[in-house]
């Protein structure tokens, strides 16, 4: 077979880190909810604590995507959360200096990190669905 007739992207797709980002998130999020529950509960209603779910769920997805990513590329454990607490610092800052040069550019830079944070669950639940499709 020729490789002219496969065309198309190749799909980078875990199953097992999917299954543990999975249960690494649900778990953090019940466990930060359920303690900040009551106190939401009384300064906002429903919505709120809602909504508060749902941004820890991608808070926390993204935790686990980014250490996933940090170790990929150094394949050790220790290293990996060094790299991945040093990227958070980085991001921290790079986002705060941001938004001390220029407010509005950085109300733009946290729009777009909150639409990445909402994308990066979405991918991945596409990805594996498109990987189980093809593998049953």
């Amino acid at each position: 077979m020729k490789d002219e007739e496969f065309e198309g992207k190749t799909l980078v797709f875990s199953p097992g880190g999917f299954v543990l980002k999975i249960i690494f998130t649900v778990a953090v999020t019940v466990g930060m909810g359920s303690v900040s529950r009551e106190g939401m509960a009384e300064s906002g209603g429903i919505a709120y604590v809602i909504f508060s779910y749902a941004l820890y769920f991608v808070m926390f997805w993204f935790l686990a995507t980014l250490f996933g990513f940090c170790l990929r590329a150094t394949g050790n454990y220790i290293i990996a959360v060094i790299l991945m607490l040093v990227l958070l610092g980085l991001l921290a800052f790079g986002s705060q200096w941001l938004t001390q040069k220029n407010p509005s550019a950085g109300v733009f830079a946290g729009i777009a990190f909150l639409l990445v944070l909402i994308w990066l669950p979405i991918n991945d639940v596409r990805k594996a669905i498109i990987y189980f499709k093809n593998t049953i």
